[in-house]
């Protein structure tokens, strides 16, 4: 009796499934039939405030990185501002020693030496010659003056940015800190509502994990073993296939997934294979927001990490991985590698079709291939 009601309340937690549960239950089951439904208002009313706080994290993740990346920007713009104020103060310092040695040298001859070097003239034409080489010179000092001054207003513009920059990063990592600090909040939030069930219902959620996983698995192999038969055209030794075994319990970071080498392809579909191997390898390590490996990671901190061991850099949030997709297909499309996409969340096919798949799902949890909770709804696949 007890299998029976564990059995009931699994299918009223995952929905759709009530009225069959319903109908089962027979006459000496009215208090048990209470106690199921309570399970099912609990287990969805906390999955549902986890589902809304795990889109808020990954808003704020986003958030997050873009307030880093604009406080790098600016940090950047400040030190490309800082080698015009020292060219800047360069330029001056060699303009106002050539301008200190003119006017001392005009002090130790005085005026009367410029006028005999004029009135001394033995001709007319050296005269000329003379009073232009004086006007020359004058016009030099003048230019002299002139460019100084320019450079002390470029450079008091060159300043007046790097201000205005450094106040911009200054922003923005304080920016960042509220960002992470509400985040940690909401962490904090979601810990309490997830310990706020009681032993059953957690048991529940994990059973419903590990049942999705071993249906992943199962259809996973079932796919290859069908892939693998449509292969040998000549049914030639019929050799039969045996399935990974889910382990029972849901032994799920023992899962080893078939490979999805050949195919339609070619190379392309080689690399994004190697892209679903290496985030595959990560299962097991832990979310933590905004982390992008190697023990740790985010949604797009996987996406991103596993990318950059084919040599593929892509950005670290889920609406940036959207827009810079070369291509975007419906789901049933995926291939092996590319990233199953959904508003604030992403992760990546390790199938074709994307029925089974890889991501960092939430805070609480780990690295994990398919599961069946509500905020892994897919709506398309991203191709790089």
């Amino acid at each position: 009796m007890r299998e029976h009601t564990n059995g009931l309340s699994r299918r009223a937690f995952i929905g759709g499934a009530a009225a069959l549960g319903a109908a089962s239950i027979v006459a000496p089951s009215t208090a048990f039939a209470a106690t199921a439904a309570e399970k099912q208002a609990e287990a969805d009313a906390v999955r549902n405030q986890l589902v809304g706080l795990q889109t808020d994290l990954e808003v704020a993740a986003d958030s997050y990185k873009q307030a880093l990346d604009a406080q790098e920007v600016a940090q950047a713009a400040m030190e490309a501002e800082q080698v015009k104020i020292d060219e800047a103060n360069g330029k001056i310092a060699d303009l106002q020693d050539k301008l200190g040695t003119r006017a001392r040298s005009m002090y130790r001859t005085g005026s009367s030496s410029f006028l005999d070097f004029v009135m001394g003239a033995s001709s007319f034409e050296e005269f000329t010659q003379n009073w232009d080489l004086l006007n020359k010179m004058n016009e030099n000092d003048g230019t002299m003056v002139d460019e100084t001054k320019t450079l002390r207003e470029e450079l008091q513009a060159s300043k007046d940015e790097y201000a205005r920059q450094e106040k911009i990063a200054a922003d923005k990592a304080a920016e960042a800190k509220v960002i992470q600090a509400e985040a940690e909040a909401k962490v904090a939030q979601a810990t309490e509502l997830v310990n706020s069930l009681d032993a059953e219902a957690q048991a529940l959620l994990a059973e419903e994990q590990a049942a999705a996983a071993r249906a992943a698995a199962e259809q996973a192999a079932a796919e290859e073993a069908a892939k693998q038969a449509q292969n040998s055209n000549n049914g030639g030794g019929g050799g039969s296939y045996t399935p990974p075994s889910g382990g029972g319990g849901g032994g799920n970071n023992n899962y080893v997934p078939p490979s999805y080498g050949g195919g339609g392809g070619g190379g392309s579909v080689g690399s994004y294979s190697s892209v679903a191997d290496y985030a595959m390898s990560r299962i097991g390590c832990p979310y933590v927001w905004a982390a992008e490996g190697p023990d740790a990671f985010d949604c797009s901190g996987l996406v991103r990490w596993a990318y950059l061991q084919v040599g593929i850099s892509l950005p670290h949030y889920t609406e940036s991985l959207y827009a810079c997709a070369k291509n975007i297909v419906p789901v049933s499309q995926a291939r092996p590698g590319d990233v199953l996409y959904r508003p604030q969340h992403v992760g990546i096919a390790v199938s074709y079709g994307g029925s089974h798949y890889v991501h960092a799902p939430t805070f609480n949890a780990y690295v994990r291939d398919t599961d069946a909770l509500s905020w892994a709804g897919f709506t398309c696949a991203l191709q790089f």
